[in-house]
């Protein structure tokens, strides 16, 4: 999902810089003159929409039709607190996209789900087969309510991960986030770990040895 928004991104670069070539030519698209029935040149406008369609907008069509079916979507979502997907599929993926101040229960089972650019969300699940994804997002707080094999949390500050008694194996993966916490279930409540945020890397003289690091008051 990362990258079919970069794509998306590119794509509406690419489309201004597209305008920007039209509004300059001094003749239609494409009116580039004749000699002897041959046409003498490609007007720029022209060469740059050929270029696109067969590049980056031939990509996204392409992404667009493996993803269509599979995909439910939240987008732009504000202070709503009962947002609910309840009828899932094992194939179906989740994905939420600049959400905020909400939050979402997904019932079933889904193969994945995908939270990304959301501020101040809650969501909570049932299970997922394959991965949950947290992205370029702040304030999340996610519950596991069955099984999950993997969470991402990446590029994020602050994410609350509860989990449940069956997923106490689910593997934690974080990257440029900070403020991340881990709520294990013991004796009805809940404890809380953090996850290291800094870590020191040694050499032990055969490979590079890194684990995290103790901050000396």
């Amino acid at each position: 999902m990362a990258d079919m928004q970069e794509l998306v991104q590119r794509l509406e670069r690419a489309i201004s810089r597209l305008e920007v070539l039209s509004a300059e030519s001094h003749r239609p698209p494409g009116d580039c003159g004749e000699v002897n029935g041959v046409i003498r040149g490609v007007a720029p406008s022209v060469e740059a929409f050929d270029k696109l369609m067969n590049g980056m907008v031939a990509e996204f069509l392409k992404n667009s039709r493996i993803l269509a079916g599979d995909v439910e979507t939240h987008e732009y979502q504000e202070d709503r607190n009962d947002l609910v997907i309840s009828e899932t599929e094992l194939k179906q993926v989740a994905y939420i996209f600049k959400c905020g101040k909400s939050t979402l229960q997904i019932k079933g089972k889904v193969n994945s789900i995908i939270i990304d650019n959301c501020q101040k969300f809650a969501l909570v699940f049932d299970n997922v087969v394959g991965i949950v994804e947290v992205i370029n997002s702040k304030d999340i707080q996610i519950q596991v309510m069955g099984r999950v094999p993997t969470i991402s949390i990446n590029k994020t500050e602050g994410c609350h991960i509860y989990l449940s008694e069956d997923a106490l194996d689910c593997a934690i993966v974080s990257a440029k986030s900070s403020e991340m916490n881990i709520l294990i279930p013991q004796d009805g409540d809940y404890r809380e770990f953090p996850v290291p945020e800094q870590f020191k890397t040694a050499w032990d003289g055969s490979k590079l040895v890194t684990e995290p690091a103790e901050i000396m008051a």
